[in-house]
């Protein structure tokens, strides 16, 4: 003889299963949507058929926020956080000057400001900084240095959103 139970398969919740997504991304001017991998009870899903994705917050700079629902055989959500940072600095010229350097960078339209750093290694220990804190100045001359000899010289542009300051990466 046969025995016939009825049973039901419910979905498995997504609670205690993690979002992965890149903790910083770049500017770009549109909306960023990187990638996630959900992992679910030691499981990597499916995105599309195990999962949807939204995101909100993310196209200037700042903190964004990603959202995995629940499909198919999964339900509820889970969230994670990234960062959109200034996009990357770009040094247009540098020039040596008598004991010192001049320096033009790209500005940049997301910027608050803008940071400089320079030092006599290419590790940039021991290095000064110079902060340029209106965005519309991309220019900079920097005197009263040691003469005969080498500096290394980097830009790095920020974006301060309400009190906290997103860097951008160095030129």
């Amino acid at each position: 003889g046969y025995t016939s139970k009825n049973f039901t398969i419910t979905k498995r919740a997504m609670a205690g299963g993690t979002v992965s997504v890149t903790s910083s991304v770049s500017f770009t001017g549109s909306n960023i949507t990187p990638s996630v991998t959900v992992k679910v009870a030691g499981r990597t899903l499916t995105n599309g058929t195990d999962y949807t994705v939204s995101y909100s917050n993310n196209k200037n700079v700042g903190t964004s926020n990603v959202y995995v629902y629940g499909k198919g055989n999964y339900s509820g959500s889970l969230s994670a956080k990234f960062d959109i940072v200034p996009a990357k600095q770009q040094i247009q010229k540098l020039e040596t000057k008598y004991k010192g350097f001049y320096i033009d960078w790209a500005q940049k339209g997301s910027a608050t400001g803008y940071e400089i750093q320079y030092a006599t290694n290419s590790k940039f220990t021991s290095a000064k900084k110079v902060t340029i804190t209106n965005k519309k100045t991309d220019t900079k001359t920097v005197s009263k240095l040691s003469g005969k000899k080498k500096y290394y010289v980097r830009v790095r542009s920020y974006t301060t959103v309400k009190g906290t300051k997103y860097y951008g990466a160095w030129s």
